[in-house]
C-alpha cells in the first residue's frame, strides 16, 4: 500500500514547490450552525480566523470573524461564510456570491508563490489575487492580509474550480504553527490514534473531486504543480473511474462519473465538483455508532466505508474507511 509522508517541509529542496495541503474550504451560510456541527461530530477545538495569526502584523481593515479553522488529525480545515467574508479590505468580493453550502476550494502551501503562479500560467492555468485581479509577473499576488502573505486562486473557467496557493511569510509561521497548523512545526509527525477521539481517526486518506476532464486535472496537478499519479481504479460507490494524485502531503481523487449518472449531471457543464473527504479510521462500527449518537444518519455504501452524505453535512460528503484505495 502506498502512503504519503506527513513530513511537509523538505529542507533539501531548492526549487519552488507546492509542498503541502494548505486547507480545504467549506462554504456555509450559517457559520454558527456549522461550528456547532463540527464541534459535535469531531469533538475538536476550533479557532476563529483572527486567532490564527498575530493581528499586529496584519492589515487593520482585513475582515475578521468570517470563518473558523479546525485541525483534523493531519490536515487543516476551514469553514467560511461568504457573506461575512466580503467586508473591509474584501468588500465587493463576488467569487462566492450565491453559492450553496458546499466545498468552494482546496488550498496548497507553496515555497514561492510568484514562481508557482508563473508556472501555472505557463501550463494554461492563470490565477487571480484576492481582489480578483489577474496575477502576472508585474502584479505579484500580495494578499489583503499582509504584504508577506502571497495568495491567489485559479479560475474555474480554466481549472474546473478554484485551487488556492499561498506562500506564508516566515515571520507568521511560528505563530500559525502554534495556533492553527502544527504541521508547520519542525519535526512534526502524525500522532497515533487518540483514545479520546470518538471517530478513531488514523489519518486522512484523500479528497474527492468529481470531473469530466481528468486530463485537465492531471495537467494542473501533475504537470504544472509537479504531483504524481499514485493509482487508477474503479470507484464502485460513486460509479466512476478514479485517478489518485499525490501532491505535497495529500492525495486527491479525480473521479470521472459514469455517463447518465447523477454525478455526471453535476459536472456536465465543465465545472468540477469537490464532493468531500475520506478519513481512515480504526473501527468503522465505532465511527458509525458515534455519528448516529450525535444525530446523523451514517450510511454503509460498501463493506469498507461509512459515509455522511452532503444533505447532512453542509453540502459535502464525509467518508470513513478502513483501507486506503491507492
Amino acid at each position: 500500500m502506498t502512503t504519503v509522508s506527513p513530513v511537509i517541509r523538505p529542507d533539501d529542496r531548492t526549487s519552488p514547490s507546492v509542498f503541502a495541503l494548505y486547507h480545504p474550504t467549506l462554504g456555509v451560510h450559517d457559520l454558527e450552525a456549522a461550528r456547532e456541527w463540527f464541534n459535535r461530530v469531531f469533538e475538536l477545538p476550533d479557532l476563529r480566523w483572527e486567532e490564527t495569526l498575530d493581528l499586529d502584523l496584519l492589515q487593520p481593515d482585513y475582515p475578521v470573524n468570517y470563518s473558523f479553522f479546525m485541525f483534523i488529525k493531519d490536515f487543516h480545515f476551514v469553514v467560511l461564510c461568504p457573506e461575512l467574508h466580503a467586508r473591509g479590505a474584501l468588500a465587493g468580493q463576488s467569487r462566492y456570491e450565491g453559492v450553496p453550502d458546499g466545498m468552494i476550494g482546496i488550498g496548497w502551501y507553496t515555497d514561492d508563490a510568484v514562481a508557482t503562479f508563473d508556472r501555472l500560467a505557463a501550463f494554461g492555468f492563470p490565477a487571480h489575487d484576492q481582489k480578483g485581479q489577474v496575477i502576472t509577473p508585474e502584479n505579484v499576488p500580495t494578499s489583503s492580509i499582509a504584504p508577506d502573505i502571497l495568495v491567489g486562486f485559479t479560475f474555474p473557467e480554466q481549472a474546473g474550480m478554484r485551487h488556492e496557493f499561498e506562500e506564508l511569510g516566515e515571520r507568521h509561521r511560528e505563530y500559525y504553527s502554534r495556533k492553527a497548523d502544527p504541521r508547520l512545526r519542525p519535526g512534526w509527525t502524525r500522532t497515533p490514534v487518540d483514545p479520546g477521539d470518538p471517530l478513531g481517526i488514523v489519518r486522512s486518506s484523500h479528497h474527492t473531486i468529481v470531473t469530466e476532464d481528468v486530463e485537465r486535472a492531471k495537467k494542473l496537478y501533475v504537470e504544472a504543480a509537479e504531483g504524481h499519479v499514485l493509482a487508477q481504479s474503479r470507484n464502485g460507490e460513486l460509479g466512476a473511474e478514479s485517478t489518485f494524485v499525490a501532491l505535497g502531503d495529500a492525495v486527491v481523487e479525480f473521479a470521472v462519473p459514469d455517463a447518465g449518472s447523477e454525478l455526471e449531471a453535476k459536472v456536465s457543464g465543465g465545472s468540477d465538483y469537490y464532493l468531500g473527504i475520506s478519513l481512515e479510521v480504526a473501527d468503522l462500527d465505532a465511527a458509525a455508532s458515534h455519528l448516529a449518537r450525535v444525530g446523523l444518519t451514517p450510511r454503509r455504501p460498501s463493506d469498507g466505508a461509512v459515509t455522511i452524505e452532503p444533505e447532512e453535512a453542509f453540502g459535502m460528503q464525509w467518508r470513513f474507511i478502513r483501507e486506503l484505495p491507492y
